[in-house]
């Protein structure tokens, strides 16, 4: 391999991040979710899936802005990873979410949630911890 195409190829990392999201999307999608976008950029911080998702009081569905952390072949939890600098981007970029879709964070139910998925050479497992994160806990 040249050393242009090292600088091109895809590190491990990404790719496990992206079987992860990829993942996440489908098993969110498999509990009543739409998918609303994926990486969605905002200064600062980045959203790995934007989602309608059943509310967790069962009546107006909720917006969800996903964070998706993968372990593979890794100890510790995918969840423990989230930083209160992580936690602060993800608030803010959900903020700038709603702005720009002219979405009111005061009337739509919304909320901040971690898939965690641990990938093993067989088997996976998934964790939807639904408001993982909120402003209060920054």
């Amino acid at each position: 391999m040249s050393p242009e195409d090292a600088k091109k190829a895809p590190r491990p990392s990404s790719i496990t991040g992206r079987k992860g999201e990829d993942r996440a999307a489908g098993y969110l999608a498999s509990q009543g979710c739409t998918i609303l976008a994926r990486n969605w950029q905002a200064h600062p911080g980045e959203i790995d899936i934007i989602a309608e998702c059943p509310s967790l009081a069962g009546s107006e569905p909720a917006l969800a802005f996903v964070e998706v952390r993968t372990r593979h072949g890794r100890q510790g939890l995918a969840e423990e990873s989230i930083s209160p600098r992580k936690a602060a981007s993800m608030v803010a970029a959900a903020y700038a979410y709603m702005q720009a879709h002219d979405i009111d964070p005061e009337t739509m139910s919304w909320r901040i949630d971690l898939v965690s998925i641990a990938l093993e050479s067989n088997r996976s497992s998934i964790n939807w911890i639904k408001n993982a994160i909120s402003e209060d806990m920054l």
